[in-house]
């Protein structure tokens, strides 16, 4: 499925329910590989194959919508129909198998002008910036890159860590003047990370650890995903 060396994301809905991704997020896809998962839950009490004899034509048609307003969009689309009890081991295990990039939480956006990116540290970072990279070629919008520190702590690594990033950006072809850089100095980092995120359409949050089942993120990115309710791309750490 995958286009060249573009980003692969990740993209779970939930066919038990009839709904469209907000436009906004989709547009934003048309630089990346995107894999469609459709999953169902299945009640504790239930087999997945009772559900799936019940409700497949319906979560189908579900799943087959949900690609077709993506594929207007985005060149390469894959799909996979999962009926689960776990949504998070289902989501990590076709993530791995898929090699995905990114895993992409759906939320409100009718359009996406302006992307968050807060870097905790070096971690991880590569991936997050090709990712970014694969995201601002599919349109204009601008790129902020984030780093907040504690105060009293030296600020130097957290300009150097932003500059380079910009830097990287910068070479992999992104106009300059889409790119900002954010260093923040507060005494709640995680606080601080998820009231500028308020002011963004959508949120670009690395990963500490290769599993999503286990949502090891950090208190900062735990925060951040449950503070708000944009779109948010988690990138995987596969090299944890």
């Amino acid at each position: 499925m995958s286009r060249g060396s573009a980003s692969t994301v990740l993209v779970p809905v939930d066919v038990s329910a009839a709904e469209i991704p907000p436009t906004g997020v989709l547009d934003l896809l048309g630089g990346v590989n995107v894999l469609l998962l459709g999953y169902y839950p299945v009640p504790s009490q239930a087999a997945p194959a009772q559900i799936k004899a019940q409700h497949g034509s319906e979560a189908a048609e579900r799943l087959e919508a949900v690609r077709d307003a993506i594929a207007r969009r985005v060149d390469t689309v894959a799909e996979e129909l999962c009926y689960t009890h776990d949504r998070e081991e289902t989501v990590d295990r076709i993530a791995d198998e898929y090699g995905c990039t990114a895993v992409l939480r759906l939320g409100p956006a009718d359009s996406v002008d302006r992307i968050l990116v807060p870097f905790r540290g070096d971690s991880n970072v590569d991936s997050i910036l090709e990712l970014v990279g694969d995201l601002l070629g599919a349109g204009n919008t601008s790129v902020t890159l984030f780093h907040s520190v504690e105060e009293g702590t030296d600020q130097e690594y957290g300009e150097t860590l932003l500059a380079d990033a910009a830097d990287r950006l910068s070479t992999a072809g992104v106009d300059p003047t889409r790119i900002d850089r954010r260093l923040s100095v507060t005494d709640e980092t995680g606080v601080d990370i998820v009231t500028a995120a308020g002011e963004f359409d959508v949120v670009v949050l690395g990963e500490t650890d290769p599993s999503l089942r286990d949502r090891i993120l950090g208190a900062v990115q735990l925060e951040t995903l449950s503070e708000t309710n944009l779109p948010v791309f988690v990138v995987r750490n596969t090299d944890a």
